[in-house]
């Protein structure tokens, strides 16, 4: 029989944050509204949206998006800890990065030509969630988000691309299926589908315990 000096005591380790990061530039309006009008507002992960936009423009997202999601979308500042059921913008003309916990942005590297501020982050996110990682590249040009998605992989991260036929631009997409480390391919709804249950089962379940996505997408 147990008593109280010898019942097992619960762990008091806090699991870390899942994080999910949606990378993408022309049509990507219309796949964030779709995803978040599903996605509930207590999924228990954190939302953060990569997007291209002009240096010297302001990003309308944080206008947009709260119309379609009851979670608070945020503008990320230096600093910033990142929290479940939030939805955070990278501000115009900056790149992300994560280190613990906490954000970090700085202007972007490269101001000419295409931007890789995906990439920069998809590759922190990598190094810094390890598993809890998700990526979901989606409407785009070129072919940024691509070069960070194997590191996504090897650290047992999922990766998600938007079904070609619903991205109004699918560079982006099709780059990253051409990477050989996509996950998944699916619609705007079924990627809210997706992370609903991705959300569940690490609720269930400890990391280590999930189930393997599938064989990766082949670029056809």
């Amino acid at each position: 029989m147990l008593t109280g000096s010898n019942i097992p005591a619960r762990s008091s380790r806090v699991e870390p944050l899942s994080v999910v990061c949606f990378g993408a530039s022309a049509g990507g309006l219309d796949a964030y509204r779709t995803i978040l009008s599903i996605l509930p507002p207590d999924t228990g992960l954190a939302f953060i949206i990569v997007h291209h936009q002009p240096a010297e423009g302001k990003s309308l997202l944080t206008e947009i998006l709260p119309y379609v999601t009851k979670m608070p979308v945020v503008l990320i500042a230096d600093g910033e800890i990142v929290k479940a059921n939030h939805v955070y913008i990278v501000p115009a003309g900056q790149q992300v990065t994560m280190d613990g916990d906490l954000f970090h942005i700085e202007p972007i590297a490269k101001v000419h030509g295409w931007p890789k501020n995906i990439s920069v982050f998809l590759q922190t996110l990598a190094d810094d969630r390890k598993k809890r990682a998700i990526a979901v590249i989606l409407s785009g040009f070129d072919s940024d988000g691509a070069a960070a998605l194997k590191s996504i992989k090897d650290e047992g991260g999922i990766v998600i691309a938007q079904a070609f036929q619903t991205a109004k631009q699918p560079d982006m997409p099709k780059s990253a299926v051409r990477t050989g480390s996509v996950d998944y391919l699916l619609t705007p709804p079924e990627i809210a589908g997706e992370l609903v249950r991705i959300a569940a089962e690490r609720r269930r379940s400890p990391i280590g315990k999930l189930a393997a996505p599938g064989d990766p997408v082949v670029a056809s």
